[in-house]
């Protein structure tokens, strides 16, 4: 069977499994963090910021947890590695801080219209997507494979080849 994608090189492929995974991902956490949202207020009688930030901070552990194996095996086609481990957990790290400060950004600016809007779902949304595009590039750094990175210098080398340096000064 032919995949819509075997057409594509490397790097399109594995920006295409990226995204799909990354939806999945963006679902996921999206989905836990508005049942996280619902749970808190149906104990506490509302939401408030604090809670709103936890749920963000449970569904996004949960969420890196899931993302960790399915870009690992699906995305980058690679096995796990205390390399890769500690490579994706701090992408996820600085994804986590970016996504945090869309968070709050994003609650701050509409607070403006709560009475309109739902704040904490749209806010939590918003931060999710932006700090999407952020990661796939750190990732990619992350977990491409050896190989790629020595055909890359190959095709370099062939493209500027540079020149003896010794024959030319005698």
């Amino acid at each position: 069977m032919r995949l819509p994608t075997s057409h594509l090189n490397d790097t399109a492929r594995s920006a295409v499994r990226f995204t799909i995974i990354g939806l999945a991902g963006t679902v996921l956490q999206y989905v836990l963090y508005d049942f996280l949202l619902w749970l808190f207020a149906q104990r506490d009688g509302g939401i408030n910021n604090w809670l709103t930030n936890l749920a963000f901070v449970l569904s996004f552990l949960l969420e890196m947890f899931s993302n960790y194996f399915m870009t690992t095996y699906y995305t980058f086609r690679s096995r796990p590695s205390w390399k890769n481990i500690s490579g994706f957990a701090g992408s996820r790290a600085v994804n986590f801080f970016v996504q945090m400060g869309f968070l709050n950004l994003f609650l701050l600016i509409l607070r403006r219209w709560e009475d309109t809007i739902d704040t904490d779902r749209w806010a939590g949304m918003a931060a999710i997507l932006a700090a999407g595009v952020i990661n796939y590039f750190m990732l990619r750094v992350i977990f491409r494979k050896k190989k790629e990175i020595q055909t890359q210098q190959q095709e370099r080398a062939a493209t500027y080849p540079i020149e003896d340096l010794s024959r030319t000064a005698r």
